[in-house]
């Protein structure tokens, strides 16, 4: 191998563990409340790509839509800093051109980000993140790059100096910026999930009990979901981190009194306590995107009625601190359990489920319950928001749907009895029957309801199944809400108006 083939070698690996080790550290800043460059970048992405493009992404992908979004950025700081690297250690190159390279995905990364996602990534703890991740880049360079080199040909001084030089400003523009941040882990330091009580609460909850042996059934969904456990899905990489000192809902548009309130103010107010299932309008048929929580929160008609809403309203418009946004109509809004939640399971809302304040409506996809809050506006006329914007549903009511949680694929028999469980959901309209097929839908046979745990959540159900002997076959279920309706067997995707069709689990009964 020549020298050049040597130096060029060891410049790409040195360069690439530069950047591991830029990205490491500003990953560890992000844990103290900075946004990730790199999800900077992603969000920046993200908020770019039109709904062409976007939305067959996410059809195809689903949740890992952002996660390979994430590895992707990661890939190309890598790429850029092995090329970084590559330049470094060539004799002839530019100490100008070295650092502008290796400089270009952090300043790519943060003015990005302030051009296509300003609404959504805090500008000043952005750029403490991303200059804190170039210096340790520059850093790396300038010090492990001459030892990896040592015994080939000694490396240029003044590339070195450059780079140091390049690296003390870096830190210097981060010092300088870390007294402007107001940004949780630089000021506010609540970020929800702490147990607390409602101050005021005007109605408590009535659950129904749980039915001991469908809680006794192994691999049976609970009834309530962990806070942990309750699933995610929004538009950003990086979550707000709101500061509740500084933080205010305003109620303004068509309306005679707009008012704003602060955190505390609307802890004042009397609140009411609710079971409520939410599911996401990309959960496909017997997806894990669907879960329910006990919610306390204020009652956005009593918002509305103080801020007299005119004779014109026709929507009420949703705007997160991200500037996400979404709408429900006027009479949706004005329906006693539509709620401004801000406590979760007894905990105030996590940061992930939209602290320190999110709706939560009835009946409707979750994506028009919108998290992070901070504007209420009534307008006169419809209103399309984020996803409505990209062809999602308008009205995004839920569709009946059930799921199979247990048997699973294998079924080891030994001549009795087989439980088969699952939930049902249908929003506030219930559920009143579900049934089993196990002759690819020739014949249905019921199964067993618990109660719903109240009237706004998922009902579990259970059936004691017979096998006729070993084998392979396929179980299918299907639901029944409150008004009659029946679940439809034609299979669609969620785009746009959800997923329908029956679940089905392919199960292999051995005897033993």
């Amino acid at each position: 191998m020549s020298r050049f083939d040597r130096r060029a070698r060891t410049g790409l690996l040195v360069g690439a563990l530069a950047m591991f080790f830029a990205l490491d550290v500003a990953f560890l800043l992000s844990m103290a409340g900075l946004p990730f460059v790199a999800d900077s970048l992603g969000q920046a992405i993200i908020d770019v790509l039109p709904g062409f493009i976007s939305i067959p992404l996410i059809e195809a992908l689903h949740q890992w839509a952002k996660i390979l979004l994430g590895i992707g950025v990661l890939v190309l700081f890598e790429i850029d800093g092995a090329v970084t690297g590559l330049l470094a250690a060539a004799p002839g190159r530019r100490d100008r051109a070295v650092i502008a390279i290796g400089l270009l995905p952090w300043v790519a990364a943060y003015v990005l980000a302030r051009v296509f996602a300003a609404e959504r990534i805090e500008p000043v703890t952005s750029f403490i993140d991303a200059a804190g991740g170039a210096l340790v880049f520059l850093l790396g360079l300038a010090f492990l790059l001459p030892s990896a080199l040592a015994g080939q040909e000694a490396a240029s001084p003044s590339r070195r100096r450059a780079l140091v030089a390049t690296a003390a400003l870096a830190a210097l523009a981060g010092i300088a910026a870390l007294p402007l941040s107001r940004i949780t882990g630089f000021g506010a330091t609540n970020l929800g999930n702490a147990p607390t009580a409602a101050r005021r609460l005007r109605t408590r909850a009535d659950l129904a009990p749980a039915d001991p042996a469908v809680d006794a059934i192994a691999g049976i969904t609970p009834r309530i979901t962990a806070n942990e456990d309750h699933y995610t899905v929004d538009t950003t990489l990086v979550k707000p981190r709101v500061d509740v000192a500084s933080w205010a809902l305003e109620i303004k548009g068509q309306v005679e009194s707009p008012f704003s309130i602060t955190y505390d103010q609307l802890l004042d107010l009397e609140a009411v306590e609710q079971a409520h299932t939410l599911e996401c309008i990309s959960n496909y048929v017997g997806g894990d995107l669907i879960s329910t929580a006990v919610w306390t929160g204020v009652p956005l008609r009593d918002l509305l009625n103080r801020a007299q809403v005119k004779a014109t309203a026709y929507d009420v418009v949703f705007t997160s601190v991200d500037g996400y946004t979404d709408s429900i109509p006027i009479a949706k809004a004005m329906e006693e359990r539509t709620l401004v939640a801000y406590l979760m399971n007894g905990k105030t809302v996590p940061q992930d489920h939209g602290y320190p304040a999110r709706m939560l409506v009835p009946n409707i996809y979750g994506m028009k319950n919108v998290k992070w809050m901070r504007t209420i506006e009534v307008v006169d006329y419809d209103f399309r928001g984020y996803w409505m914007q990209q062809g999602w549903s308008d009205s995004a009511v839920v569709n009946t749907n059930s799921r199979i949680d247990v048997p699973g694929r294998t079924v080891h028999w030994t001549g009795g009895e087989v439980t088969v469980a699952g939930i049902a959901f249908a929003g506030s309209r219930g559920i009143s029957k579900v049934e089993l097929s196990m002759d690819g839908a020739k014949t249905w046979q019921p199964a067993s309801l618990e109660a719903a745990l109240a009237p706004l959540t998922w009902r579990r159900w259970s059936f004691r199944w017979s096998p006729s002997g070993a084998g392979k076959l396929k179980l299918l279920v299907r639901s029944t809400d409150g008004a009659g309706n029946t679940e439809t067997p034609v299979p669609r995707d969620p785009y746009p108006d959800g997923a329908t069709g029956y679940d089905a689990v392919d199960v292999d009964v051995a005897r033993g």
